[in-house]
């Protein structure tokens, strides 16, 4: 007999699936400059600072924070914008806690995803370089049945390649022993980690890569809650150009999908602005429907509609529209249960 619990996740699950039906709708087949409904994917940044200076991020250029200045999310401000999200009607119970930076560097992390709970956001999906990963962190965020975590992590087996593309000194010992300790304990329960492996930074020959893909699975015991990926790893902002450029043009959804808010309160372009080269609006100064369906937002979907993705400072450039391995049906099947989590009971 389904409990209540059940029923209301799988209510959740085909509301989702329902919303992301919406979304295909108005970015393919209209290319709808305003939408009839909200973004199926919110982000919070918690900081732009991070512990890593890895080779493939913008934080390994010594300017970079010359044209982003360091800012930390604090808890008022989180209540604040949580708050706008719920008045301008968003349901949902999934928040992203990513777009630059190392989440855990802000000290206030667990309490904003308890005010998070408070209002009703209960599966919480962000990537960490795993440092901070610890039990003793992981104690203080909200640990009842609902609470979902699903954290992404890039890693591999070699410890002098992680902590020369990626980590620092005696680094990869320890997010090892984080996720391994983790795991371990049962208190952690509603703790997901999925593992992308980073050799494919430098490393091409397919035979080299899956030996090295083999390795990194073996430095941790089977565990439901544990999976392991591949992808192929270039600058996290997407502006190096892929192997095989295609002559097609692929409209790129995230202006029709996706909030992301960095920790200063502006909405940004997509999960790949970390510069804030476009900024749609505030969501600290603003009300969301003034943002989400504002002119910025409008302009920055007309203008990838037309296929003219220059005219915005945060897409020139850009790897996407001419990949056409994103728009894959592999890809699209894997974005929809890892990222959008959209088969998950939440």
């Amino acid at each position: 007999m389904p409990t209540l619990r059940s029923l209301q996740a799988q209510r959740q699950r085909l509301a989702r699936i329902a919303h992301h039906g919406q979304i295909v709708y108005h970015w393919q087949a209209r290319k709808s400059l305003k939408v009839p409904y909200l973004p199926a994917e919110i982000g919070f940044e918690l900081t732009n600072r991070c512990n890593f200076k890895c080779a493939f991020c913008p934080q390994s250029n010594p300017a970079h924070f010359d044209e982003v200045p360091r800012t930390l999310l604090s808890l008022d401000q989180a209540r604040l914008m949580l708050a706008k999200l719920r008045r301008g009607g968003v349901t949902g119970n999934v928040m992203h806690w990513t777009l630059d930076g190392e989440p855990f560097m802000n000290k206030q992390f667990a309490a904003i995803v308890g005010a998070a709970r408070d209002h009703g956001f209960t599966a919480h999906h962000f990537a960490s370089n795993g440092y901070f990963v610890s039990p003793e962190r992981l104690a203080d965020f909200p640990h009842g049945p609902q609470d979902r975590y699903f954290i992404t992590t890039d890693f591999c087996s070699d410890a002098e390649y992680f902590e020369q593309y990626r980590g620092t000194p005696g680094s990869w010992e320890v997010v090892r022993k984080n996720i391994t300790e983790v795991l371990a304990n049962p208190e952690f329960a509603g703790f997901t980690f999925k593992i992308t492996d980073i050799s494919s930074y430098t490393v091409h020959d397919p035979a080299e890569q899956a030996s090295r893909f083999a390795a990194l699975q073996a430095l941790f015991p089977a565990d439901p809650r544990l999976s392991f990926h591949q992808r192929v790893f270039h600058n996290m902002a997407g502006f190096k150009a892929i192997g095989k450029k295609s002559q097609r043009y692929n409209l790129c959804p995230y202006p029709w999908v996706s909030l992301v808010v960095a920790s200063n309160g502006d909405c940004v372009a997509c999960c790949r602005d970390l510069e804030h080269r476009t900024v749609l609006g505030n969501l600290l100064t603003q009300e969301l429907e003034e943002i989400w369906n504002g002119e910025k937002y409008q302009a920055l979907r007309r203008a990838l509609a037309e296929k003219r993705p220059d005219d915005m400072a945060a897409c020139k450039g850009c790897d996407m529209p001419h990949d056409d391995s994103k728009f894959s049906v592999r890809n699209l099947v894997k974005t929809a249960v890892h990222r959008a989590l959209l088969f998950e009971k939440l």
